[in-house]
């Protein structure tokens, strides 16, 4: 049981953070490698904000937020417009190469150190049944769910979101009917990087915050939606809570080493099997 309650709340914070990659990918169709720089780069925001004004990191989501909004706009305007009408290979080399400019620049101004937001409330857990979960986890569990429960009715309930499905299913047929394609781009990055100034704050008082830490959360990122399968916000929900119950049930049963394997061994199994992942469909 407490695997299961561990893997759960991991698996909705995989979710906050995969959902992003996703939602660039099935309207832009780009892949961006740098996605774990921005939440790094979130996760500092909520720190210093925390070390700096003491401001609780709940709080500092509602600043570090309309912050990385506004860097994935000039993202997108300053380098990804230039980037989407290049060789796919291209667009990689571009976003791989931002990824590791990201992370020597935090290297040079952060150094190497591991930070950490440390709350009153920082060890303290709640029971369920026989199992327990901490309270910040908690915290971030709900906000994730709360945030995929909006962007799902923005997507679905919207004009934005209609003009973002028609986008992913046939730019050329947008553009005709009169949509300003550049303007749902940079709404895309926007939401896609924004989704990540939720996280970075709250993960920031879960997890300790070093210049690497985006690196491992891009890899589980790329994954779950694989897994879930590319564009389909349905299958980053899926994908997320299959790999955070796999590995926690993993850690549970086995080893640490064993569960950092297992989203890998995920991912080729569904590849082996169902190579267009779980939800193939674009932003179902």
């Amino acid at each position: 049981m407490q695997a299961v309650i561990s893997g759960l709340a991991n698996g909705s914070i995989y979710a906050l953070i995969a959902v992003g990659l996703t939602l660039v990918f099935g309207i832009m169709r780009i892949i961006n490698f740098a996605h774990g720089e921005f939440l790094m780069i979130a996760m500092y925001g909520g720190f210093f904000a925390w070390s700096a004004f003491g401001i609780d990191p709940v709080l500092a989501v509602v600043i570090v937020t309309p912050v990385v909004m506004l860097i994935g706009v000039g993202l997108y305007k300053g380098l990804i417009r230039f980037a989407l009408n290049v060789p796919d290979i291209n667009q990689m080399a571009v976003t791989l190469g931002l990824s590791m400019l990201l992370q020597h620049m935090a290297l040079m101004m952060f150094t190497g150190n591991n930070r950490l937001i440390t709350q009153p409330r920082s060890t303290a857990s709640i029971a369920i049944g026989p199992a327990i979960i901490q309270v910040p986890q908690l915290i971030a569990c709900v906000a994730s769910l709360s945030l995929l429960g909006l962007l799902y009715l923005v997507l679905r309930r919207s004009d934005l979101g209609l003009v973002m499905r028609a986008v992913s299913q046939s730019r050329d047929g947008a553009a005709l009917s009169g949509i300003d394609i550049s303007a749902v781009y940079k709404w895309a990055m926007a939401i896609g990087i924004g989704s990540l100034g939720v996280a970075g704050p709250l993960m920031a008082a879960i997890l300790y915050v070093n210049p690497m830490v985006g690196a491992l959360f891009t890899l589980k990122a790329f994954v779950i939606v694989i897994v879930g399968g590319l564009g389909s916000f349905s299958g980053v929900l899926i994908g997320s809570l299959l790999v955070g119950l796999a590995e926690s049930i993993a850690a549970a049963w086995f080893s640490a080493a064993i569960s950092a394997a297992v989203p890998f061994a995920i991912l080729l199994l569904v590849l082996l099997i169902r190579p267009e992942g779980l939800m193939s469909a674009r932003m179902r």
